[in-house]
This record gives C-alpha cells, structure tokens and sequence, in this order.
C-alpha cells in the first residue's frame, strides 16, 4: 500500500501540471485513495472564492487535507457525478448517490514484501452527497471500506467492562439497543459488527436504512424512500409483520419512529437504532422528548 505522502504528492504534482495535462479522472480517484489510506470517514470538497479546499474527517475531526485550484471545481464535482450515476446538468438542488473505487489494500507492506506477495486493490463503497452552495457545489464523500465485514465485538475499543455488558445486551431476546455519538464517532460500524455476531441461520434479521451503508449476506436490509412513502416508520410497522427476531433501523428521527421501536422492542424483538444525542445519558430525556412514556423507556 502506497503511503497517503506518496499519494499527497501524486495529487500535488497532478495540480501543478499544465491545465491540458491534468486527468481529472486520476485526481478523484488519488482523493479516494487519499482519504482511504488516511483512514477518513469523510471527505469534504468545499469551494471557496478563490480555491477549492479538500478535508478529511479522521476519528470525528476535520483538517485540511489538500488546496486545489478554483478552476478544477467543475470538472471534479461532474466527475464525481459521473461516478455516482448523478445529474450532471443540475447545479440547483442537492444530490445523492455512490459508487464504488478501487484501492489499494491496507496491508503490512513489509512483511508483504519479503513474502513477494502482490496485494490486488480492494473495493470501498463511496457515498456522495452533493449540494449548492454560494461558490459552486460542494462534495461530500463517505468512505465506506468493506473491511468492515471483518471486525468483531471485541475490536471495536470497550473495555473489558463495557465489552461485558454489550455483549450481555446483544444476547438478550429482546430490548433496545442505541448506539449514539456525534459524526465519524463509529455508530455504523459498531451496529454493522453486532449485527453480523447475531446473524446466524435460527433468527430472522430485517433492517431498514438510509441509506444501506453496507451489504450482509443472510439478512433482509429495505432501503428508505421517501418519494415513495417508505420512511422509517412506515417501514418499521412493515417490518413487524415479517415476524423478525432482531429489527435494526438506521436512525429514530421522530416520535412515530421511536413509540413504534419501544412497542417492538416490548413485544419480543431485539430493537438496533441510533438517536440524535451526543452522549448516552441524553438518550432518556430525548426519548421522553420525542413522546415516549418515561415507564416504556424503562422497561426497554
């Protein structure tokens, strides 16, 4: 695996070639690739009146990553488009999409190459949202690594007493299970891990996101559309028709959501979520805010 200063100067050396040298092509995929071997979450491309300025997010905080010429804006923002299968000619409203790049493997390149062992690239999901902004789109790109799939409990940093009492919450027929924190804090990747530890052949999984962040084989995962009418409520009560064991939903954002997922977690089903607070303690009163009766928050 490259190191991300080798792939710093790739970037800087594409900037300042000639304008008809630049492969805007190669500069999104060195962004990715960039990002991923930094280990960000996220990637922001902001325009400013006079640049464009690349941050990364790692472990929850943003610093600046790299500057890139104002006149690159358009051609980077239509490339990203292109990629994630996105309106290139509307510039007014805000997009989503994904698509997926090809890295090179985190590895131990050492090791690896006393072995004469040949990494192939790995595959990461991208997410993109794009918006309007005052001076021009702005971009944001969640890397979503497939090694993922690979984690355990056990790796995601409890201590052995925190450790404990998850995996004695997991374990339990029934409940509600939150996992809250702020952005890039690893909400996604802690459910993605538990679910995958739950996920056997006797119950029956079905989640419903927005959108689905990462594919598991042997689980039923109903993405959101809201154009549709599917919302996370509408979905929820569909969902408990299915007679599932275990009911993961992507986010509680409001009180229909929340009472239907107590009612769930109530009635014999092992309820996975996450809730706009910033700590756990802030989850009761944001539950008894939402409309939930403070003696069901207490028995879920």
């Amino acid at each position: 695996m490259r190191s991300a200063k080798e792939i710093k100067a790739e970037i800087d050396a594409q900037v300042k070639s000639q304008p008809t040298e630049v492969s805007i092509i190669k500069l999104v995929e060195l962004l990715v690739e960039h990002g991923y071997v930094s280990r960000a979450s996220d990637i922001h491309i902001e325009p400013a009146e006079d640049n464009v300025v690349v941050r990364f997010r790692i472990d929850g905080i943003l610093s600046d990553a790299v500057t890139l010429p104002k006149e690159m804006h358009s051609e980077i923002i239509s490339r990203i488009k292109v990629l994630s299968d996105l309106k290139t000619d509307i510039h007014q409203v805000p997009q989503d999409g994904r698509f997926r790049a090809k890295v090179e493997a985190v590895v131990d390149k050492v090791a690896d190459k006393k072995k004469g062992i040949e990494s192939p690239p790995e595959e990461v999901d991208v997410r993109v949202s794009v918006a309007p902004t005052y001076y021009g789109e702005n971009s944001v790109m969640r890397i979503l690594a497939e090694n993922v799939q690979s984690f355990n409990v056990e790796d995601l940093g409890f201590s052995p007493k925190q450790l404990k009492a998850v995996i004695g919450a997991i374990e339990k027929p029934y409940g509600m299970i939150l996992c809250n924190g702020p952005t890039g804090s690893g909400k996604t990747t802690t459910l993605y891990t538990v679910i995958r530890k739950l996920n056997t052949r006797q119950v029956s999984i079905i989640t419903i996101e927005d959108p689905i962040e990462y594919s598991i084989g042997g689980i039923t995962q109903i993405p959101v559309n809201i154009t549709a009418g599917l919302t996370f409520a509408n979905g929820l009560r569909s969902i408990l028709r299915q007679d599932p064991n275990i009911v993961m939903v992507g986010e509680i954002r409001d009180s229909d959501t929340a009472n239907i997922a107590v009612n769930a977690a109530l009635t014999g089903h092992l309820m996975l979520s996450t809730l706009h607070t910033n700590d756990a303690a802030t989850t009761f009163p944001r539950l008894i805010d939402m409309g939930v009766p403070p003696f069901l928050v207490a028995s879920t």
